[in-house]
């Protein structure tokens, strides 16, 4: 029987998921000052989980800069990546964006057989991945400022999506490694942190002496609030979501809500792809649903006499297990350099057996 919070997680995050991008295009076309916009929606997920936190209602990790200091690389890259996104967002269309962010594992599933020592992409991943390609090929032939302007069409894309898969990788890196017991503590400490990269970003840009030009509509007001709103919705509802269901039923809904998005999209504009741009889309999405991420490879010969002789295999995917707490109970690392080498040593758990940050993945909206 499905509970209850089942169909509130699923359906509070599918709202959430399958709007986040129509509502961002949508704020960047009232108030054309992506750092603004990205400033506001930190400061606002940042101050509901501190209010939380100081009701009761949330739990969150004391702050210890020896865990904090993990996050400084990462919240420049997640700065720089979410204002990337609303200059992609000012001179791309949704689908755009969808495309490429179908494209990750692309990428992150080399970073994950380098740093992480998972194995090879299975058949089914490497048809996948075939897909996802074909479609993004199909999808920028039929681009018409591809046509005209080249590569160039794609510039602010493709700086987005360097810094997202950059995130995707060394995320791994802070929810595996450092024993934060609050899974919202990551959330808090990204969002608060990248308050002073993105006020860094709104003056070396220029937009914070043009914000004093741009007129504040009514609809502009309403979009940003809207935008604040689900920004932090989607943070809870993507956490609930995957500590409900299983990592494949969280794949096929977040197909299912990009869907949607493009649908919506088709509807309330005419700012969206061709109908050839939009099949290329489902093929990148088909793809997406097909793929698995690789299990770990297994142990060199000997490396269980290195680790103390029991188990081989199965005896390192037990300490693996063991070692990282379930993201609850490792150890903070002296240094950068050792958090690396734990982190790479203990491997990644499988999605399906723990929780993820969805500070860490807000990117993907």
């Amino acid at each position: 029987m499905v509970l209850p919070d089942v169909y509130l997680a699923v359906g509070v995050y599918s709202l959430c998921s399958a709007s986040m991008l129509l509502v961002n295009k949508l704020v960047v076309h009232h108030l054309p000052c992506p750092s603004f916009v990205t400033l506001m929606q930190f400061v606002a997920s940042a101050l509901t989980i501190g209010v939380g936190s100081c009701a009761g209602v949330l739990s969150v990790d004391p702050y210890d800069w020896q865990k904090v200091r993990y996050f400084v690389v990462y919240v420049v890259a997640f700065s720089l990546g979410t204002w990337a996104n609303m200059k992609v967002l000012m001179v791309s269309n949704v689908e755009t964006v969808i495309v490429f962010r179908a494209c990750t594992p692309l990428v992150v599933s080399a970073t994950d057989y380098v740093f992480y020592r998972r194995a090879a992409p299975s058949p089914r991943s490497a048809l996948a991945m075939a897909l996802i390609l074909l479609g993004a090929v199909a999808f920028v032939a039929q681009d018409r400022d591809f046509e005209v302007q080249g590569v160039a069409a794609y510039k602010w894309v493709l700086v987005w999506f360097s810094l997202l898969t950059f995130q995707l990788t060394y995320g791994k890196h802070l929810v595996t490694g450092l024993g934060l017991q609050s899974i919202w503590s990551p959330v808090l400490y990204t969002n608060s942190l990248a308050v002073a990269p993105t006020l860094v970003l709104g003056f070396v840009s220029g937009e914070a002496a043009n914000l004093a030009h741009v007129e504040l509509t009514t609809q502009g007001i309403f979009w940003l609030v809207a935008s604040c709103v689900v920004g932090t919705g989607i943070s809870w509802a993507g956490f609930k979501c995957q500590s409900v269901i299983t990592a494949t039923a969280y794949t096929v809904v977040g197909v299912v809500n990009k869907m949607l998005t493009v649908l919506i999209n088709v509807l309330i504009w005419d700012q969206h792809a061709s109908a050839r741009g939009i099949c290329a889309l489902f093929l990148c999405l088909a793809g997406g649903a097909l793929y698995q991420q690789a299990p770990l490879r297994a142990p060199p010969p000997g490396a269980h006499e290195a680790r103390g002789g029991d188990g081989g295999a199965e005896g390192l995917q037990m300490r693996e297990a063991s070692d990282t707490g379930d993201d609850e109970e490792a150890g903070v690392p002296a240094d950068r350099t050792q958090l690396l080498e734990s982190v790479s040593a203990c491997g990644t758990p499988n999605r399906d057996n723990r929780q993820r940050s969805p500070g860490l993945k807000s990117a993907e909206s």
